[in-house]
């Protein structure tokens, strides 16, 4: 079924959010390369770019949620496999496991939002980013970034139970693998969030400003 996003996609009530793109996920440096691999076969971080670009212009807030965990550990659980692998990782390697900045390619600007997580998986979890979104008078949140796996689709249903609308552009997300993120995005995200594309979101963007 189509939908009609242009008034969902105002750009006075909406904000992009811009998903741990951070040189520890999907940089040089990732933890994750195979992750990584699927960002670049995908060109995730170039639509990425010209959707922030799109987003800038209209005047709809841009908002970056980043995982910012203490270099020494303290206070952090390791309670899931994942974290326990990446710390096993980290050991091994005698790499910190720090996810690092916003990678070059997407870097935050004057006005933009960084909202930084400790704990948890998600970008609503003790970030602060529902305040800025509610103080700022959000409505829709575009979500990008990774990964389809996690992140994103729990991103997607913490802003669909607060009450926001959420957009998903496909070709601004990544999982791993590939074939999993698109199951992922057909069978579960597309019940929760309304699907596009960055072109799509760019134009309506363009028409608006």
């Amino acid at each position: 079924m189509a939908y009609d996003l242009t008034p969902m996609l105002d750009p006075k009530h909406t904000a992009l959010l811009i998903f741990e793109c951070q040189e520890g996920t999907i940089g040089e440096a990732s933890h994750l390369p195979t992750l990584a691999a699927a960002v670049s076969a995908g060109n995730v971080v170039p639509n990425i770019a010209s959707l922030l670009d799109g987003a800038r212009k209209a005047g709809a807030r841009v908002f970056y949620c980043k995982i910012d965990k203490r270099s020494d550990g303290v206070g952090d659980p390791g309670n899931t496999p994942l974290l326990m692998r990446l710390r096993r990782q980290s050991k091994e390697t005698s790499v910190a496991l720090g996810m690092g900045e916003i990678i070059a390619a997407l870097a935050p600007r004057e006005g933009d939002v960084v909202v930084a997580r400790e704990h948890g998986l998600t970008g609503f979890y003790e970030s602060g980013l529902d305040a800025y979104l509610r103080n700022t008078g959000i409505k829709t949140v575009v979500i990008t970034g990774v990964s389809v796996n996690i992140g994103v689709i729990g991103t997607t249903i913490e802003a669909v139970n607060r009450g926001y609308t959420a957009v998903v552009p496909t070709d601004c997300v990544a999982g791993d693998p590939p074939e999993y993120a698109e199951q992922a995005l057909r069978y579960s995200v597309r019940n929760i969030a309304f699907m596009s594309t960055s072109g799509e979101i760019a134009n309506i963007w363009s028409k608006a400003s």
